[in-house]
């Protein structure tokens, strides 16, 4: 796929780092998200909805980084003999986080409130912002990788 044809929150994700960085990223997009929904508890209807509306906006695109950033190193530091057994340890991990998601979102961000939505926003910060560093580290310990073959 060229890089014209990709869809526009891929466009320039097509290298281990450009991914670790689009990580990064998509972390502070979930923290503007996180902070823009915890400010509302406060205002009058209209403007929450205003608010909300601009939160659920910069989530989505902390969501279309990561999910570009995340499938480009699933395949990218993956040898290519193990695509399958790399995908499917993925797998198990996005399903081990869905089952211990709401538990976790209705303690922080119901019952704590605000804080609990900042300290959400501030978790996807500090690991987005460790992300490139773990993608160099994981480009250096990969014996053979998909993009070198």
């Amino acid at each position: 796929m060229d890089r014209k044809s990709r869809p526009r929150a891929s466009r320039g994700i097509d290298t281990s780092p450009a991914a670790g960085r689009a990580m990064r990223r998509s972390g502070l997009a979930f923290l503007v998200g996180m902070a823009l929904i915890a400010a509302t508890s406060a205002m009058p209807g209209w403007l929450a909805v205003t608010v909300l509306t601009l939160g659920l906006a910069a989530h989505t695109v902390g969501e279309l980084w990561h999910a570009a950033g995340s499938l480009e190193l699933q395949f990218r530091l993956a040898p290519a003999h193990t695509q399958g057994q790399y995908t499917g340890i993925s797998g198990l991990g996005t399903g081990l986080a869905n089952v211990a998601a709401p538990s976790l979102l209705g303690l922080l961000c119901i019952a704590w409130g605000a804080p609990g939505w900042l300290l959400m926003g501030g978790i996807f910060v500090a690991v987005g912002v460790a992300a490139p560093a773990v993608v160099r580290w994981g480009e250096r310990t990969r014996p053979l990788s998909a993009e070198a073959v």
